[in-house]
């Protein structure tokens, strides 16, 4: 990812493509310097984790020079209850999802004539776990049952 710096103004987000485009009259090598790019204005941009707060409303700001290196950066303010409650319920609408994809795929482990190692009952009690895994407190901190 990278950003542009034209007229003292930051355009982000960047690629070499676009800069190709805006630079159309430019014939430029195929191995591209992080010199020949600053002499366009362009900069990579250090790419950095996206926080995970449900709590939180999270979008990616303008990157900030740090260091000497453009970094990526996230503006976080607080989630209203109605927004965290929302959250809560697609986590849990894509657990429900993930659950019952993992059900449909371990169908066959309890028929009769199986030919799995572990047991028909060991199989049953994973396949319980894993209805019960909607019973946790937390949709952003689930266990999950291994299978046997």
């Amino acid at each position: 990812m990278y950003l542009r710096i034209k007229n003292s103004e930051i355009v982000y987000p960047y690629s070499i493509q676009q800069l190709k485009l805006d630079e159309y009259n430019v014939s430029f090598p195929n191995d591209l310097t992080s010199e020949i790019l600053e002499e366009f204005g362009v900069h990579f941009v250090q790419q950095t984790p996206k926080p995970n707060d449900y709590t939180k409303n999270i979008s990616e700001g303008t990157p900030q020079l740090i260091d000497g290196v453009y970094t990526q950066v996230w503006n976080q303010t607080d989630a209203t209850q109605e927004e965290i409650d929302t959250k809560i319920e697609n986590q849990w609408e894509q657990i429900r999802v993930a659950r019952n994809e993992i059900l449909k795929e371990c169908d066959w482990t309890v028929l009769p004539d199986s030919p799995v190692s572990a047991s028909i009952e060991e199989w049953k009690t994973y396949r319980q776990q894993l209805r019960d895994v909607t019973s946790q407190s937390n949709p952003f901190e689930i266990v999950w049952p291994t299978n046997p």
